[in-house]
């Protein structure tokens, strides 16, 4: 599990990505993973590639993601839902609505920010090692602490303007690990969980630049230097 940097001195710390990390429920994804990594194959994700979750019944399956990060978005729309850091348990809600066969359920991709790798578990091993194992609270805590997590980022997202999106992506990528933060694309990055256009987010970027505000070298996230504008 990575350690997360948030520099108080650049922006107040993310209520929604320092709480997600702060009370991610280690326990339960480490349970997870030794029941289940016996019954899994080896899985991996170039980064830049997608994944569709779970588009059939015979090839439905979880994933443990051992390495990497990647965002879950809309398969409909390609709107991002969350980021998902190793150690994580991911396919729970497609897997659920395909093995109870959910009328028009919502389908769901990974999107592979970084080279993601791990271990792919097929559905009915899961289902039945849960059963065995009695690891549905385990797979419970998971879940709702995924909600308590959309729920505050909801509250970041929604209903502010587009700087104030940038800011927030900007302030979260800044406290990624260096060996995942350099292989991000900023500009990609911003677009594919706001939906601000380029034009847009590439004008706040070239104006944090020139105020030297932010560092941004090959398109890669260097460093945010002083506290972000509260307002652009």
């Amino acid at each position: 599990m990575f350690t997360l940097h948030v520099d108080d001195s650049i922006g107040d710390a993310l209520h929604a990505f320092s709480f997600a990390h702060n009370t991610k429920p280690t326990f339960a994804i480490e349970s997870l993973f030794n029941a289940l990594s016996p019954a899994g194959k080896p899985f991996d994700l170039p980064q830049g590639k997608t994944y569709l979750l779970n588009p059939d019944r015979e090839s439905a399956g979880i994933i443990l993601l051992e390495h990497g990060i990647c965002s879950v978005c809309h398969a409909g729309n390609d709107l991002f839902i969350s980021s998902m850091f190793s150690p994580s348990i991911l396919g729970l809600v497609d897997g659920y609505s395909i093995f109870y066969d959910v009328p028009a359920r919502p389908r769901h991709y990974l999107y592979a920010e970084t080279l993601c790798y791990g271990k792919f578990v097929p559905l009915n091993d899961f289902v039945r090692i849960c059963d065995e194992q009695n690891l549905w609270h385990d797979v419970a805590r998971i879940l709702a602490h995924r909600l308590m997590v959309m729920s505050a980022r909801e509250e970041e997202l929604v209903g502010v303007d587009s700087y104030l999106k940038v800011r927030t992506m900007l302030i979260e990528l800044n406290a990624y690990p260096d060996e995942y933060r350099q292989q991000i694309q900023v500009l990609s990055f911003v677009q594919r969980r706001t939906n601000i256009s380029r034009s847009r987010v590439l004008a706040i970027l070239s104006e944090l630049r020139k105020g030297e505000y932010i560092t941004i070298d090959n398109g890669k996230l260097v460093a945010i230097h002083q506290k972000l504008p509260a307002a652009f």
